[in-house]
């Protein structure tokens, strides 16, 4: 089915008010379309936010290594 456009002149005031009558369920649709059109890389930062989600929760679990233990344990590989 080809899709069908159409293009409106309207003034900004009046999207406003549109928006405004807008049910919440609309107007998350909307916030996401906005999204999409706003920001079209947004899956990157996604999956870097959940790295570093990971990473804080690995770190607040102390489920880390300093840089002076990984040092010590490069050394040791290399020798």
């Amino acid at each position: 089915m080809a899709e069908n456009t159409v293009k409106v002149d309207i003034s900004f005031q009046s999207l406003l008010q549109a928006i405004s009558s807008l049910g919440i369920a609309e107007k998350h649709q909307l916030w996401e379309l906005l999204e999409a059109e706003l920001f079209p890389d947004d899956e990157d930062l996604t999956k870097d936010t959940a790295e570093i989600q990971t990473a804080r929760a690995d770190y607040k679990a102390g489920d880390y290594m300093t840089f002076d233990e990984y040092r010590v344990q490069r050394a040791e590989r290399s020798a």
